[in-house]
């Protein structure tokens, strides 16, 4: 009898397969929105401090906007400006000239200490604190403490130069000093991180190739310049492309080094960036040029990264194309 009860008792049924497609769907959809919800604070973010703050300086370079009352809308005549505005053209120039100095500095100083970084030899961890002590010093203070290095009277530089028989260099009183102080402190301050990048980048490279070179009888520079080089070409593009971005946007180290009570020191040095927080909050404010010559820096920016994206076809060398 007791059995006949068990067999009539009801049994949990199984839930059908198209209840439990029902039930994941549901479950994916609450995921979904609490990771939306989570995202929503980045989202929203990058849609204030981002794409309305870019559209908005798009929409302002084509006024003439100052530190007061609403922009006035005037066309292109913003851009036509720059044509004739000596000064952008200097800040233009300077721009990329350092851009020639500083980005062979930074690649030849980093990829130094990063080749010097694989070798075993006594004190290697103080030389990889060394390394990178740039990076987690602050940059401020760094500045100014090379500021002090190349002042004119009273600096280690010019101490040095008379020590060792020469006269004492302005630096900050001709194009070529005010060049070489920044080049010098900029390559300093942006060394550390590319070395750690193209020290990993090597770390990554087979031994076996350079045991197979070593048996082919190639030396230490043939294998440097065969087989690390090629095989280290995307670490090496990633250290260009940042570096070239970062010394056109270059602004801090000019602002902060050239010494303001000489108009000639920071005409000499002046970048783009530099230019643009001039026009935008000095004096009275030309918030519409300045925006368009924010425009125009974007625009080299840009073209600058295709034109290297492009030719990295023909100079890097990823793993799958070996």
């Amino acid at each position: 009898m007791n059995r006949a009860i068990l067999s009539r008792s009801p049994v949990a049924a199984e839930p059908s397969p198209r209840s439990r497609s029902v039930r994941r769907r549901r479950l994916g959809r609450r995921d979904t929105g609490l990771g939306l919800l989570f995202l929503l604070p980045l989202f929203a973010g990058l849609l204030v401090f981002r794409f309305y703050a870019f559209g908005y300086n798009v929409w302002l370079s084509f006024t003439k906007a100052g530190a007061f009352g609403p922009p006035r809308w005037i066309g292109l005549d913003n851009f036509r400006e720059m044509f004739t505005d000596e000064l952008l053209g200097v800040a233009l120039v300077n721009t990329f000239k350092y851009c020639a100095f500083i980005v062979p500095g930074v690649v030849v100083v980093s990829l130094l200490c990063a080749t010097l970084m694989t070798y075993r030899f006594p004190g290697q961890s103080v030389f990889r604190a060394v390394i990178f002590l740039p990076a987690v010093a602050l940059p401020t203070a760094m500045v100014f403490l090379f500021g002090w290095i190349f002042q004119t009277q009273y600096g280690i530089a010019n101490a040095a130069i008379k020590a060792a028989g020469g006269s004492p260099v302005s630096w900050f009183g001709s194009a070529t000093g005010v060049t070489v102080v920044v080049t010098v402190v900029v390559v300093f301050l942006s060394f550390s991180v590319p070395t750690i990048v193209l020290y990993a980048g090597m770390q990554d490279i087979p031994q076996d190739v350079y045991e197979a070179a070593s048996l082919d009888g190639a030396g230490p520079v043939r294998r440097f310049f065969s087989i690390t080089l090629p095989l280290l070409s995307p670490s090496l593009f990633f250290v260009v492309l940042t570096t070239i971005i970062s010394t056109l946007k270059l602004f801090d180290v000019v602002y902060l080094l050239l010494p303001p009570d000489q108009p000639a020191a920071a005409k000499y040095g002046i970048t783009a960036v530099y230019y643009y927080y001039q026009l935008a909050f000095y004096g009275v404010g030309q918030r519409g040029y300045a925006s368009a010559v924010s425009i125009l820096l974007f625009v080299i920016i840009l073209a600058v990264s295709l034109v290297l994206f492009r030719l990295q076809r023909r100079f890097v060398h990823y793993g799958e194309d070996s």
